[in-house]
């Protein structure tokens, strides 16, 4: 037993495994970390890169495989490692209790849960972690310009956005840029506010809601979570820019008929001045008042309606969840036995979208059907440890305003999204926890010890 109990027990901090991990080779080091920060900037952009890079990712953690594996024994045994295994392992014993035929296939995590686990070996290449996340919103910008160029000109029919989920990672982009534009000065305080903006609006010109939420919450958050840092001057100019700011993106939006157009259209919809909407929701046609549900139902893509009959099914495994893939059918099941006034009680239209879509498009309920309170409870838990420890490293490096409020505006995002069941809104989202959430020393201790030195250059192109 005390012979397993040390090959377990790390016995050394991750703060000293990552050490060592550097001093021992630190030239493969180098190459994991720049390899890991390209991977994050191809999240979006190219899928066969993406993938190849990931594999790569993995064969050179598992090329020192030993140093790896001491780096991992340290990780696990860290709050945030803890409580995301114990989640993992609570959905895992709800799928296997919901006895469905595939099961067993359903078990094993998707690939996104691997990704706290190779980043890491790295963390104290934080920075140039969050660069890479950065610099592949840029380019996305970049390309995402020229496809916009060609459907006005040559090519009506191109989709502006690459894939689907390449607005979530504009959402980092935001946070950066608009912290950039604050700390600088000059030119180089206009060339970092003219990419924010451009940035926000073609993510209102878009027409995903949810990161559009996301990245307007990020943009507060920013300011909230780094007013500190701010010269007075600057704080002043906040209070004029910002709001012009998110003025011209949802104009820009509107004018574009993007997110903030779609929704103006439904609202204005019979022409009377905004007060009343005439539209078939549901069983009935009537003009109904703004503040209606059915008309709310409406306006959220029947999102309303997607939440209530997931808070049904909550009710009925309300401990560890249903398990992972078992929303559809559920949803499914509670419809159909339901009596057709309760049915239509609220508006009909769920029928048909609850056979199309296999989630609530709403994270923490999804998290809570799926793996119930404790599965949620570990989640939450995670969440609020980590933000607080990120919070009392603040005073030491200013750049870590970026993927805090990154982090923030991703979970306003996540409500109207399951992110988990996602791959690019999935991996943002857990790239951007790691460098958040995990517990390490600040940018400044490390530096003093000689880890991540390197990086100090990335804290001045921020302005931090």
């Amino acid at each position: 037993m005390n012979a397993l109990m040390r090959v377990l027990l790390p016995p050394r901090s991750l703060e000293a495994e990552l050490e060592e991990y550097e001093r021992d080779d630190p030239t493969r080091t180098d190459v994991l970390a720049w390899s890991v920060a390209t991977w994050l900037a191809s999240l979006s952009l190219l899928r066969a890169l993406e993938a190849a890079l990931f594999a790569w990712i993995i064969f050179v953690v598992l090329f020192r495989f030993r140093a790896s594996m001491r780096v991992l024994r340290a990780a696990i045994w860290t709050p945030p490692f803890l409580l995301l295994v114990g989640y993992l392992l609570v959905t895992a014993a709800a799928t296997l209790a919901y006895g469905r035929e595939n099961m067993w296939s359903l078990v094993m995590p998707e690939r996104k849960f691997l990704i706290p686990f190779l980043l890491v070996p790295v963390l104290h290449r934080w920075r140039l972690l969050l660069l890479g996340l950065v610099a592949g919103g840029a380019i996305e910008v970049a390309v995402m310009l020229c496809r916009a160029a060609m459907r006005s000109t040559v090519w009506p029919e191109l989709k502006i956005d690459l894939v689907d989920g390449t607005e979530w990672t504009l959402v980092v982009l935001v946070a950066a840029t608009l912290f950039a534009a604050l700390g600088t000065r000059g030119a180089t305080r206009f060339a970092w506010g003219a990419l924010g903006l451009l940035t926000l609006s073609l993510q209102g010109v878009l027409s995903q809601r949810a990161p559009f939420v996301g990245a307007l919450v990020a943009l507060v958050a920013t300011i909230v979570v780094g007013w500190r840092f701010f010269a007075r001057g600057t704080r002043v100019s906040i209070v004029v820019a910002v709001p012009l700011l998110m003025g011209c993106a949802l104009a820009v939006s509107t004018l574009g008929g993007g997110v903030a157009a779609k929704r103006f259209e439904l609202i204005f919809a019979s022409g009377d001045g905004g007060t009343t909407v005439v539209e078939e929701i549901g069983p009935r046609s009537r003009a109904a008042p703004i503040v209606d549900y059915q008309t709310l139902n409406e306006y959220s893509s029947q999102r309303l309606e997607l939440w209530r009959w997931t808070a049904h099914g909550i009710s009925e495994e309300p401990f560890i969840g249903h398990g992972r893939k078992a929303w559809r059918t559920e949803v499914d099941r509670l419809i159909d036995e339901a009596p057709a006034e309760v049915r239509a009680e609220r508006g009909a239209t769920i029928v048909r979208w609850a056979r199309e879509i296999g989630y609530s498009h709403n994270t923490p309920l999804d998290v809570l059907f799926e793996s119930g309170f404790v599965g949620a409870s570990l989640l939450f838990t995670l969440v609020c440890l980590g933000l607080w420890g990120a919070l009392k490293r603040l005073r030491d490096e200013p750049i870590a305003v970026i993927p805090i409020a990154a982090f923030v505006g991703l979970c306003a995002a996540a409500h109207f999204e399951f992110v988990f069941a996602r791959s690019i809104q999935g991996a943002t989202l857990i790239a951007v926890a790691v460098l958040v959430l995990v517990p390490r020393p600040s940018a400044a201790q490390w530096e003093r010890s000689g880890l991540g030195r390197s990086d100090a250059w990335i804290a001045r192109l921020f302005g931090a």
